[in-house]
């Protein structure tokens, strides 16, 4: 099956023959509350609005299953496609209904600018979902894969996010953006969640995007670049060694063990997130510096270091362990493993390409201009002079225009970036960086 739509889908020869049902659009929003999740308002247009569920509601069961928690809303919400049967038990002013329905299918994304190409891609025994800005009705052109940070964020939902503005200045310069899901998230077909798998399954996902991406029509095939930001500057250098694109692009990543890196983070977010004296912050460090070396180098499981009396509070608060759970910091405890195993000075020295390495003098996530370096003088000790590092003033770990640490704390906590806040020097150097290449 082949269909193309300029604003609709794409499907290649290499898909499904029948395309998987779209993810559907719930358009509730919400609080929880004593009495269950009450319901704030409701998207026009969803199935909600359809099923007449009304401001005020209280949602007691979804499908037979109940709701008691946002968690338990979403996981339920999370797998409903297109024309399931709904089924939902509302609490209206003391009265318990039950409402009937199928959900309705989530909109395709819509830009007046550009051309938005939406294709799937085979990842083991299911499907990714991929989508491709370009500029309308260009051909010929050079692509950037976008490999965002380690969170289970979709795709969908890039356009009201700093990616999204990044990735829009990249289309209005030219370029066409190729971004796939990671694994489970949005239509993703018949893949494991993105919770439960590993950085081994990230790199490969990224990688099909890769081989997804030279294979498109309307892509310059010797015009092909990598962008990774936060841990997909990680990955980034992964996914290159495997295929030499033109040119790798990475802000806001890290170079040393994850190991060594988080206790310089810790040094520095603790005081400023959490308040922590400078005294306190070290205590802590030299106590979660043994759980660390035990987890990251022996390779126990939380479980495993729970169970050690010594080590159990500082476990379950810092690696957030719960029993029966796999979530360590929103992925599976085995990412975190693998990602302190990657030996990067190997990988980055693989690479024969230039290398554009980005630092925002206010990311506090990233915290420190040693990542930067160590990545830039990796690559030029082996091709000299191949990767530059850009300083950007008043850039933080989200792209946003922050004067200080302590503003992009508050910019974070408040979503600034999402009002507007987007710094454009990010957008200006990796442009001006592309068209020197």
């Amino acid at each position: 099956m082949r269909k193309l739509l300029i604003i609709g889908l794409f499907i290649t020869s290499n898909a499904c023959a029948q395309e998987p049902p779209r993810k559907a659009i719930m358009g509730w929003m919400g609080k929880v509350t004593d009495r269950g999740l009450q319901t704030d308002s409701i998207v026009p247009g969803g199935t909600f609005d359809l099923m007449k569920v009304q401001k005020g509601d209280i949602l007691i069961s979804l499908n037979s299953t109940t709701t008691p928690t946002l968690e338990s809303y979403q996981k339920i919400v999370s797998s409903l496609r297109t024309g399931t049967a709904v089924n939902i038990t509302v609490l209206r002013k003391g009265r318990e209904m039950k409402l009937t329905g199928k959900a309705v299918m989530r909109p395709y994304e819509q830009l007046d600018y550009a051309d938005v190409l939406y294709d799937w891609v085979p990842f083991r025994n299911g499907f990714l979902r991929t989508i491709t800005r370009k500029p309308k009705g260009k051909a010929n052109l050079p692509a950037i894969l976008l490999i965002p940070g380690y969170g289970c964020g979709s795709i969908e939902n890039y356009m009201s996010s700093y990616n999204g503005k990044l990735l829009s200045a990249w289309v209005k310069a030219g370029y066409a953006v190729v971004t796939i899901e990671k694994s489970g998230l949005g239509d993703s077909y018949q893949c494991e969640p993105c919770g439960e798998v590993d950085l081994v399954t990230d790199i490969q996902s990224f990688d099909a995007g890769y081989r997804y991406m030279e294979n498109l029509p309307f892509v310059d095939k010797t015009n092909l670049y990598v962008w990774g930001h936060s841990m997909g500057g990680v990955i980034a250098p992964e996914v290159a060694r495997l295929h030499q694109p033109k040119g790798v692009m990475v802000f806001g990543a890290t170079f040393r063990p994850w190991s060594e890196f988080l206790l310089e983070m810790h040094r520095f977010q603790k005081p400023l997130l959490e308040n922590q004296t400078y005294l306190q912050t070290e205590t802590f460090i030299r106590q979660i510096q043994k759980i660390y070396y035990e987890f990251f180098v022996l390779k126990k499981s939380p479980a495993q270091l729970h169970a050690i009396p010594e080590y159990a509070a500082l476990v379950a608060s810092e690696l957030t362990y719960k029993a029966g759970s796999n979530d360590m910091w929103g992925r599976h405890w085995r990412y975190w493993q693998q990602l302190d195993s990657l030996n990067l000075a190997a990988s980055w020295q693989s690479l024969s390409c230039p290398v554009l390495i980005i630092h925002g003098e206010t990311d506090y996530e990233q915290c420190s201009k040693a990542e930067p370096l160590l990545m830039q003088q990796s690559v030029n000790a082996v091709h000299p002079g191949n990767a530059i590092v850009k300083y950007i003033p008043e850039l933080d770990h989200f792209m946003m225009k922050s004067a200080t640490w302590e503003a992009a704390r508050d910019n974070f906590r408040t979503q600034q970036y999402i009002k507007g806040n987007f710094n454009l020097q990010i957008a200006v150097e990796t442009i001006n960086w592309l068209r020197k290449h």
